[in-house]
């Protein structure tokens, strides 16, 4: 079958165009492929499609992003978007990860570069490890490369760079066009049961209780950054 065989097929899963999609879980060979090229394979208006589908499926979920993998599609796309309440800094912990609204964006064929030395540790989730969290080590900066699918079908060359949890979100879904998932990258022994989480908001106390080592094991309490 090929790529926009089986992309219609997906979306005619649905019983109707408003549905989300379902979201695989670990274990199903789609989230351990490497995505072929987005652009190559599927034209505009399938791919305007797509995306609205996955936008109601990452919602629906909810998630603040969603990569083609996880719906079943090995192709290089994903949707972010992170609407955060309030403002900026009014939460501790948001502003302790940088964290910032990122308006809703479809991206193809991303290439992520890491920039500087600054590593975050923080609890990460993935919609296709339903339930779980552990510790994910990701670079503070980040250097985006894409093509962006624009409303009106066309596509936008993008060169620009990222901090904090924004960047947090690009690399962890850009790992899934590589057959990455989060917890392949995280701290050892800081997998949990997302309902644990609570009782390890500050990691000093996820590193008492569970026995973590390394880098993680430096930082003091309230601390995310190594050096």
């Amino acid at each position: 079958m090929d790529t926009p065989e089986l992309t219609r097929k997906i979306l005619d899963r649905r019983e109707k165009p408003t549905d989300p999609l379902r979201i695989v879980q670990a274990g199903h060979p789609a989230l351990r492929r490497r995505a072929v090229t987005a652009r190559a394979k599927l034209g505009p208006a399938l791919l305007l499609e797509l995306v609205e589908a996955m936008t109601i499926t990452m919602r629906a979920a909810p998630g603040v992003g969603l990569a083609a993998p996880q719906i079943g599609l090995p192709v290089s796309l994903y949707v972010v978007e992170d609407r955060v309440a309030g403002e900026p800094g009014e939460d501790e912990e948001d502003d302790l990860l940088e964290r910032r609204s990122l308006p809703l964006r479809a991206l193809l064929d991303p290439e992520v570069e890491l920039l500087g030395g600054e590593r975050v540790y923080a609890w990460e989730g993935c919609l296709s490890v339903s339930g779980w969290q552990s510790i994910v080590p990701r670079a503070r900066r980040v250097r985006l490369r894409t093509s962006e699918l624009l409303a009106d079908g066309t596509l936008r060359e993008v060169d620009e760079e990222h901090v904090g949890w924004t960047a947090r979100i690009l690399q962890h879904e850009t790992d899934h066009l590589a057959g990455t998932l989060c917890h392949d990258l995280m701290v050892p022994r800081s997998f949990i049961d997302a309902g644990y989480g609570v009782h390890y908001a500050d990691l000093s106390e996820a590193v008492r209780r569970l026995g973590l080592r390394g880098e993680v094991a430096g930082l003091g309490p309230g601390e995310v950054i190594a050096r």
